[in-house]
């Protein structure tokens, strides 16, 4: 019976291989290919919690693969894998339902290529869509870490008209826990990733004041168009802007920011801080870098089976001659590297921070059947001088090590300040 069992499972998989091939290799037919929407280049910073997916290009996939021939069919490792199945099956504890196994196999297939391919169930890929489609969605909310207390944070901040201000959220209140998890020994990129989600959805957090007992509180992330960038007025001629993430809309508050400030004070410089930015939407990322550089290349893309795709500043720029810093962690990923790398190549701007993360590469989806899909990594990001960003992340030009904000004090922001104004020799 077993080998029955096996038989058949073997000669399926090879049939289902077997028929993949003749339809590659039959003639056109009348059969319409399946096709995807084509969506705006973003980035999910990295895994189960939405963090970092960059260049999303759904697009038709016909033709795309050369295809399959019989020699090509591992039958050797097809039996190997029955074999291991069989035995689980038979000795686990418990009884395993063979779809269960199966969608393990798919999710471990994809998953050990790299951190960010994956086997995407129908309610992870519409999440996935939603997340990409609707930007990056926050709460609202900033925490700072605390020592010698029940909770190991504390709402540091509420930003007004804010998800977490219409659900009651208050400055100074512990936080306990995030969608059921504790937030001790977390870090602040974990704190940040968890609060972290598509549009729409909702988290729930567990909030104390101080001494009394801690209660949920549900509140449903919604995009920061309004608090994507927030400005801080140095009066020193220093504009600090700080960019949480790279949306539609971000280059467009960065002008109007420096529009602003310009009214009120001469400008000498502006700062961007990039510390725990996951990235966002690449297209943000060209607009913001289309600011202040006059010409050239600003990134480019290769892989395998992708066309090289290449993103070039178009001048005019209007703030061409206007001396910039950026400011990265080891959090700042994706877009926000891509813009570092750009400005570093060209010696546009003084890089200040941390090595910074090391995510620069593009994901495709291909949907499949049952609403399930496939992400895999198609390409990868480099810089205009060729460097890949990919697991080497950006290396500053001056290196300050990101340190926790104490009793509201910045001082890796206000070492960089001053780093700036040296480097540019700024009155």
């Amino acid at each position: 019976m077993k080998k029955t069992r096996l038989s058949s499972i073997v000669l399926l998989t090879y049939s289902v291989l077997a028929a993949n091939t003749l339809l590659h290799a039959a003639p056109a037919s009348g059969i319409t290919p399946a096709t995807t929407v084509n969506s705006d280049d973003a980035e999910m910073e990295q895994s189960g919690d939405f963090d970092q997916l960059d260049g999303i290009r759904d697009e038709a996939q016909a033709g795309s693969a050369s295809a399959p021939t019989y020699d090509d069919v591992p039958v050797d490792a097809i039996r190997r894998f029955v074999s291991i199945y069989e035995k689980v099956k038979a000795n686990y504890v418990e009884p395993v339902d063979d779809n269960e196994l199966f969608e393990n196999a798919l999710h471990g297939l994809l998953s050990k290529l790299d951190p960010y391919s994956d086997y995407l169930d129908a309610k992870t890929y519409e999440a996935l869509l939603d997340f990409t489609e609707g930007e990056v969605a926050q709460t609202g909310l900033t925490v700072r870490p605390l020592t010698g207390a029940d909770a190991n944070w504390q709402i540091d901040q509420v930003d007004a008209g804010s998800p977490a201000a219409r659900a009651g959220l208050q400055e100074g209140m512990l936080l306990y826990r995030i969608d059921g998890k504790s937030t001790r020994n977390l870090s602040q990129h974990d704190i940040d990733q968890l609060l972290r989600g598509a549009v729409g959805t909702t988290v729930e957090l567990s909030v104390a004041e101080s001494g009394k007992h801690s209660r949920n509180v549900r509140v449903i992330r919604a995009t920061p168009e309004d608090n994507a960038v927030k400005v801080i007025e140095e009066p020193n001629g220093i504009l600090v802007l700080k960019v949480s993430a790279f949306q539609s809309q971000t280059a467009s508050q960065i002008n109007q920011a420096i529009e602003t400030y310009q009214k009120k004070i001469p400008l000498k410089a502006v700062l961007l801080d990039l510390r725990d930015n996951p990235g966002g939407l690449l297209s943000a990322a060209v607009e913001v870098a289309d600011l202040f550089l006059n010409q050239g290349l600003i990134v480019y893309t290769k892989g395998r089976g992708e066309p090289e795709q290449r993103y070039q500043a178009v001048p005019p720029a209007r703030y061409a001659q206007l001396p910039i810093g950026i400011l990265v962690n080891h959090y700042s990923a994706s877009a926000a590297e891509v813009l570092a790398g750009a400005f570093q190549d060209h010696q546009r701007a003084i890089v200040i921070g941390e090595t910074s993360y090391g995510k620069g590469s593009v994901q495709k989806l291909w949907p499949i059947a049952d609403g399930y899909a496939i992400k895999l990594t198609v390409a990868r990001y480099y810089t205009p001088k060729g460097r890949l960003i990919e697991g080497k992340g950006i290396q500053p030009d001056i290196l300050i090590k990101d340190q926790l904000i104490t009793n509201d004090v910045d001082n890796t922001l206000n070492s960089s300040v001053e780093l700036l104004r040296k480097h540019y020799q700024l009155p």
